[in-house]
């Protein structure tokens, strides 16, 4: 791609990454090994992209591990802390758990440290300073936040302001075509305190790929709806019912009679025509290397015409009853605890 890019970066999410041991139980792992990663990073990097996107969560920290054990110097690295426990953004435990993906990362520092989801046993004000602690020495170069709600973005926005804390930069949550619950309010916050958008989920866990039918009795193994793994059943609960295979049925028609596979035309929605801009980013997961390769070459084509995006928005309107939440609130906290102690 020439000249300066007007639509979204894309970065390369590494949930799926791990080592050759990693335990499927309570992961998410599809490539195992360094030896297996490395082409990804390789390809990802051949298309001109550097941002890596991880967390401490991600396959029991052995995603990190695989990373740390890679050469990715040409690579901007983000990471996330999980409030896997009570008080696990508290001043301690934040710094300990911190620590331990720069150890498991082989790095000083990182590019992202997000604040994963809201920690509801500790207070933003312990939280936010802790974060800032951490800025002071060096070890991140931008304040991040995933799933919380625009107004815990104000509170926190406000509280790093007024302290002459770090301020939160960037902020990465659930988009894509069917997922747009993030455009009423948590857009707007951002543009407001001049934040980024990262996307996850741009294909909505791969059923914008079109390959799943909801009347199958089971998920394919290992696979990101497979009910076996922890991760497997939370995007089950997220995606898996009548109104969004119906909004599929219909989109998989209007691509089709415009010569367009449905992931190819989902990518594009993303950069052209979704509530995105240049600054702001597309996280893709992935599964092989002719997907990724494909991806990134469909995120790089032009807009889509207007019955295509017309039917974006139809689907939309269909299922937004059923639209998952961008945030987690403090019952989806105590979920996570739980899921995390039965492991």
């Amino acid at each position: 791609m020439t000249g300066q890019r007007t639509s979204p970066k894309v970065v390369l999410g590494t949930m799926t990454f791990g080592l050759e041991n990693t335990v499927a139980q309570t992961s998410t792992v599809r490539i195992r090994g360094i030896n297996n990663i490395k082409p990804f990073l390789d390809t990802f990097h051949k298309y001109g992209h550097t941002e890596l996107d991880t967390a401490r969560i991600y396959c029991g920290g052995d995603t990190e591990t695989a990373l740390g054990l890679m050469d990715t110097a040409a690579f901007k690295v983000a990471t996330k802390v999980w409030p896997s426990a009570p008080k696990s953004h508290g001043s301690e435990l934040l710094r300990k758990t911190f620590f331990q993906s720069l150890s498991a990362l082989k790095a000083e520092k990182v590019d992202i440290f997000y604040l994963h989801a809201p920690d509801y046993t500790t207070p933003f004000e312990e939280t936010v300073k802790a974060v800032d602690d951490l800025y002071r020495e060096g070890r991140f170069e931008r304040f991040g936040l995933s799933n919380f709600a625009a107004w815990q973005v104000t509170l926190i926005y406000q509280l790093c302001k007024q302290n002459g804390y770090v301020l939160p930069s960037v902020y990465q949550g659930m988009y894509n075509p069917i997922v747009r619950d993030i455009e009423p309010e948590l857009l707007p916050c951002l543009k407001k305190f001049n934040i980024a958008f990262y996307a996850f989920n741009p294909l909505a866990g791969g059923l914008l790929s079109g390959k799943h039918n909801f009347s199958q009795p089971e998920a394919e193994a290992g696979g990101r709806f497979d009910t076996s793994s922890n991760p497997g059943k939370m995007y089950r609960d997220r995606y898996w019912n009548t109104l969004y295979f119906e909004a599929i049925t219909s989109l998989t028609k209007v691509t089709h009679e415009h010569q367009l596979t449905l992931v190819e035309a989902t990518l594009r929605w993303m950069s052209h025509h979704s509530g995105l801009s240049a600054q702001d980013g597309i996280i893709i997961g992935v599964s092989s290397i002719h997907h990724l390769e494909q991806n990134l070459i469909d995120l790089d084509k032009g807009p889509l015409s207007k019955e295509v995006v017309e039917a974006f928005d139809a689907a939309w309107e269909h299922v937004k009853v059923a639209c998952p939440r961008y945030f987690k609130d403090e019952a989806a906290a105590r979920a996570v605890f739980q899921a995390v102690e039965t492991k």
